[in-house]
């Protein structure tokens, strides 16, 4: 049964709020970390202060895509944590039976739901692409074989198999293997890094690509892969937020290591960092310059009107006014039209 709820200010969630198992939410801080690469989409900077005092005018598409995103992610926290607090309350058998039953649905659907703006952990991603970390056992041999063989990965299957090559010399230090593997995997879409206080090597692949991994394979040179087949990777994912919390809402004896509790408190939090994110945006939408009002579009349009005329039908100079009218932005034009 669902523990009860302790309400309160949204705030950090505390060291052991969430199991320490590998893979339990919070994610793991970067320090200690061998090169841990960026994801192959990094996604647009939230907000992207440089875009807005570059180019105001299409700013204003992107402004409501990132308030959007936001918005989306904030309100499928919201209900998530909404979810958990009614189940905490006292139901008669057949009520918590459906509201767990809708709760397990809610989770399930969270791509669906939030559009990629939350990822496994629960956790906002609106300048990346939602991400599956993951172990792989067997390729941590590539980082200490003191023998020289050529790596081939494959991924996909049928005609859409993506290949891939790298070469691993008995003299390569540990950076330059996880570098040499970045640049063979990346081509894919997966990037690794090792952690040195787990002494364990990790990968990442977007979300909506993971499904692939379920046909990736590799071969090697008969030393730490045989060279006559391509022998079959199976990835492991490790513990997420939401693994913890369909958990908790089915109750699998011996699988939970997350209370109630602790949920919400990491909900509340995520909930918060969005806000922050809000709040950035609308801190620049203050420092946006004024739009041009009535008076100044009438007297533009006027001296473009002043200007045309004096071409007197002159190909050149109508040829260039026309090119600059051409290269208006979309946004510009709408402006200026709703102004008058």
């Amino acid at each position: 049964m669902l523990s009860p709820i302790i309400s309160g200010a949204p705030g950090r969630l505390r060291s052991g709020d969430i199991g320490t198992r590998p893979g339990s939410v919070p994610a793991t801080p970067t320090t200690n970390v061998i090169d841990e690469l960026p994801p192959s989409h990094p996604g647009r900077r939230f907000p992207d202060e440089l875009l807005i005092s570059r180019d105001p005018q299409r700013f204003n598409t992107l402004l409501n895509q990132q308030i959007t995103a936001v918005q989306r992610a904030s309100d499928y926290l919201g209900e998530t944590e909404v979810a958990l607090r009614q189940l905490a309350r006292p139901l008669d058998s057949e009520k918590r039976y459906r509201q767990l039953q809708r709760a397990r649905q809610w989770v399930a659907r969270r791509t669906l739901l939030t559009g990629g703006t939350i990822d496994r952990n629960f956790q906002p991603c609106l300048d990346r692409p939602a991400r599956v970390i993951f172990q792989c056992p067997p390729l941590q041999a590539l980082l200490f074989t003191e023998q020289r063989e050529i790596i081939t990965f494959a991924l996909g299957e049928g005609t859409f198999r993506h290949w891939s090559s790298l070469v691993i010399e008995p003299e390569m230090p540990l950076t330059q293997r996880i570098f040499t593997l970045n640049r063979a995997l990346g081509q894919s879409n997966i990037w690794c890094h090792y952690e040195l206080p787990e002494q364990r090597l990790l990968f990442t692949v977007p979300e909506d690509r993971w499904a692939l991994l379920s046909h990736w394979a590799v071969r090697g040179g008969g030393v730490c892969f045989p060279a006559d087949s391509l022998t079959l990777l199976q990835p492991q994912p490790l513990l997420s937020f939401e693994q913890q919390l369909q958990a908790l809402l089915t109750g699998e004896p011996g699988a939970i290591t997350l209370t109630a509790e602790q949920a919400v408190r990491h909900l509340q939090y995520e909930r918060q960092k969005l806000y922050a994110s809000r709040q950035q945006v609308d801190n620049q939408l203050e420092q946006r310059p004024a739009r041009l009002d009535a008076a100044k579009a009438q007297s533009l349009a006027e001296h473009l009107r002043v200007q045309l005329a004096g071409y007197r039908g002159e190909y050149r100079g109508l040829n260039q006014a026309l090119a600059c009218q051409a290269n208006l932005p979309l946004a510009l034009v709408c402006q200026l039209v709703d102004s008058r």
